[in-house]
């Protein structure tokens, strides 16, 4: 059975086999569409294993961020009062210290979880397209099983789970901060949460689109051979 290129599709596929072809044969499908396909599916398993590791990675340095600024709130400063003032002052400032590593460690896994969302994202297209053109439909076949109101992405809900803690990050830098520096300082540190959040941003996606997609890239092996 020959299967006719969408035109959606197209553009992937000369991509992927850096040539132009109307329609596959799924009998004697090209082995390299195969190869792709497997090489997607790893992948994307890949992907997931890295994702769940790293989220894990998160959620115990949140845990030891959320427990070192309850212990620094413990600290009672009018009964045992420092000597110095400056130390007063520097005590005081822990919790605002802390607020703001927690804020800027948020930003991170919110990045984080977003790429990784697209990718992943990038992988389920990239299977679901090899997989029209290779006979086999397992792939959409399992994600049509049970697909009612409980289809959640999981990609979604860790996005969310990221943007949660980052809000609660913000509201504790905030509040932190107007309770030592008053408004002035609460104002100060909405300017400072976005202007991190702006500077993150761009700074990621320059670090992302830093790579040259024109050419080609080469094997170490082969780059000796062809000298």
């Amino acid at each position: 059975m020959r299967i006719i290129i969408d035109s959606s599709d197209q553009p992937f596929i000369h991509r992927l086999l850096g040539e132009e072809i109307e329609q596959v044969d799924t009998a004697s499908t090209d082995l390299r569409l195969q190869q792709a396909l497997q090489v997607a599916r790893q992948q994307k398993n890949h992907e997931a294993g890295l994702d769940w590791r790293r989220n894990a990675l998160f959620l115990v340095l949140f845990i030891f961020l959320y427990a070192a600024i309850g212990a620094s709130l413990t600290l009672d400063l009018t009964t045992q009062a420092p000597s110095h003032k400056s130390l007063v002052y520097a005590l005081e400032a822990v919790p605002v210290l802390i607020a703001f590593s927690g804020l800027f460690v948020s930003l991170l896994f919110l990045f984080f979880t977003r790429s990784s969302a697209r990718r992943l994202r990038s992988w389920d297209q990239s299977i679901s397209i090899l997989e029209k053109y290779t006979g086999s439909t397992l792939y959409l076949q399992i994600n049509e099983m049970g697909a009612r109101t409980t289809n959640y992405s999981q990609s979604a809900i860790n996005v969310a789970l990221a943007l949660f803690i980052c809000v609660t990050w913000v509201v504790m830098y905030n509040y932190f901060t107007f309770t030592t520096s008053g408004v002035i300082g609460s104002v100060i540190s909405l300017f400072i949460t976005t202007m991190t959040y702006v500077i993150l941003d761009i700074q990621l996606l320059k670090s992302d689109t830093s790579i040259a997609v024109d050419e080609p890239l080469i094997p170490a092996d082969e780059d000796k051979d062809k000298k």
